[in-house]
């Protein structure tokens, strides 16, 4: 009734308001609305928690849950032990630790009631990385879960763990998906939906985060938490421990709810600035270690995010393959002049595909019919021990630092490919990674969209790992482009793309894609999909099409290049 006085039918006020909703949130709801239902969808009912309650494993770790409290809100832990006691999987224990100035008398009652849980007065507050490491004394479990003292877990959560464990006994560190809620009965939202594990993903941003599970042997190995990365600490573990085993597991459920209220970096990344900082920190030694690299860490375009500028090493030589078939009169030369133009780096080579000589270019290779032996014959010819290949659409080269950016990754030698997003006169994005499956053999991410525009997980704005990008205007290496067969001529148009990529993923390289690095083109020529052609590539790799594009979650849609969730 007061709203229709307010803002009476027909009126201005109400039609401004209206606009007001729809702008702020409307579009919200619609998330929440879709999100729920893919809840509905994916998530146990009540008969499929009773058959887990039900379940006998093969393999029955108890999961040591490590909380380190700090004057914890009553109503916040009484939310976080019921989220463990009614769990469908019983074989857990809760250790907590408690810094706070005087000990938490609420908290002391519970072991009395349930000798799963188990609590430890510091007497001091050690700070975040202290105090785990004081609940970390407590575990007497096989697997230690990492959980905030002010969230949740849903009840499926443990038993998720532990059927992954079953599935691979010899997995080591665990995580899963996440989402965001305020109140324990609130609605669930921001979910985030992870790739399998993605090392130049996890440079860029600690995508991992919540919920992540150690083996107790590896958590020995790794000495606990690091009090000089308070703030981000969590990072700097997660990182540590990709650097002593590849037995990594990401379960594509969401196995933990994040708490939103204003302290926390849920729901204001602002809350805990100082994290931002230490993370550079993280990253830079993890790097180091890693990779034996140096590394220049700076803020990314989004809160949370990082850009990072490989060092290089011993000045390699690069290769620019222009290939020129398709040019009018002159246009070969205006590519090279751009080229020349627009780099910083000196110890480059170009080599043109043309049926003419080219002013100023050494190396000319006559074309043939096959455009992808003339791109072989052009990579054998090359000096360099790093390759790209431009063509007639290039208009413009965005950083004049591209080279060194795109051979700082590629240096890596678990790297094959680095490739760049690719964008039009209108600054829509063309080419910023492919998915493998999307729309049939693979499709182009947001192929459409600003250039620039934020995205889920940021994919148009952070270093990250792909499973396939498009050859050109891609740094490639190479001696693993040879060694993976070079371009074959089985395949035309996308398929060729996909098949390059797959075959360096299948031989244990990595494909990364660095959309920092950009170029202005007219269009993408040989990356059009061919229906026959996708028909031949997914028989060839039926494998890796069953298995699903890692590092693209299966609960995302595969038919919007735009993303949507998979309900």
């Amino acid at each position: 009734m007061c709203i229709k006085k307010i803002l009476p039918e027909g009126s201005k006020r109400r039609e401004v308001a209206k606009k007001i909703y729809n702008k702020f949130f409307a579009k919200y709801n619609e998330e929440e609305r879709i999100y729920k239902k893919w809840i509905d969808t994916n998530e146990p009912n009540k008969k499929e928690l009773e058959k887990q309650r039900n379940t006998k494993f093969k393999i029955q770790p108890k999961i040591s849950i490590v909380v380190p409290v700090y004057n914890t809100p009553q109503k916040f832990f009484e939310e976080l032990v019921k989220s463990l006691q009614n769990q469908t999987y019983s074989n857990w224990e809760l250790c907590l630790a408690d810094g706070s100035p005087e000990p938490i008398k609420y908290m002391q009652e519970y072991p009395k009631k349930d000798n799963r849980i188990k609590y430890k007065i510091i007497g001091e507050n050690k700070g975040i990385s202290g105090n785990t490491n004081e609940a970390l004394t407590l575990v007497t479990g096989d697997f230690i879960g990492l959980l905030d003292h002010d969230d949740l877990l849903p009840v499926f959560s443990l038993y998720e763990v532990v059927k992954a464990i079953n599935e691979d006994p010899d997995v080591e560190f665990l995580y899963s998906d996440e989402d965001k809620l305020e109140t324990a009965k609130g609605p669930r939202y921001g979910v985030f939906f992870k790739p399998d594990f993605s090392p130049y993903t996890l440079n860029s941003a600690n995508y991992i985060c919540h919920f992540s599970i150690f083996k107790k042997e590896l958590m020995d190995k790794l000495g606990g938490f690091r009090s000089e990365y308070d703030g981000s600490q969590d990072f700097d573990i997660v990182a540590r421990a990709s650097e002593l085993t590849q037995n990594i597991v990401h379960i594509p459920k969401v196995l933990y709810h994040w708490r939103a209220h204003k302290n926390s970096t849920a729901q204001n990344s602002d809350s805990k600035p100082y994290a931002f900082e230490v993370g550079k920190k993280v990253i830079k030694d993890h790097i180091k270690r890693s990779l034996d690299t140096d590394v220049e860490v700076t803020d990314g375009l989004t809160p949370g995010s990082y850009e990072i500028k490989y060092a290089i090493k011993d000045n390699p030589k690069v290769s620019i393959i222009v290939d020129g078939r398709n040019c009018f009169e002159n246009d070969v030369e205006k590519i090279v002049r751009k080229i020349d133009n627009n780099t910083n780096y000196e110890n480059y080579e170009v080599i043109v595909i043309s049926s003419k000589d080219v002013e100023n270019v050494k190396k000319v290779i006559r074309p043939t019919n096959d455009i992808f032996k003339d791109y072989n014959e052009a990579v054998i010819q090359a000096e360099g021990k790093y390759f790209m290949i431009v063509d007639e659409n290039l208009n413009k080269i965005g950083k004049s630092t591209y080279i060194e950016d795109l051979v700082g990754i590629c240096q890596d030698k678990n790297v094959g490919i680095v490739g760049t997003k690719l964008y039009n006169k209108d600054g829509q994005v063309e080419h910023s990674g492919i998915i493998l499956g999307m729309n049939g053999a693979g499709d182009f991410l947001y192929k459409g969209a600003p250039k620039d525009v934020g995205t889920y997980m940021q994919r148009l704005l952070i270093i990250h790992n792909v499973s396939c990008v498009y050859v050109k205007y891609a740094m490639i290496d190479k001696d693993i482009f040879m060694q993976t067969g070079g371009f074959t001529g089985d395949f035309r148009g996308l398929a060729q793309s996909i098949d390059t990529c797959l075959k360096m993923l299948a031989s244990g390289k990595q494909v990364v894609i660095n959309p920092i690095i950009t170029f202005e083109v007219k269009k993408l020529g040989q990356a059009e999909k061919i229906p026959s052609e996708e028909t031949k590539i997914q028989k060839k790799w039926n494998d890796m099409y069953e298995k699903g594009d890692i590092f693209f979650s299966p609960n995302l849609s595969k038919t919007n290049t735009g993303l949507s969730l998979n309900v």
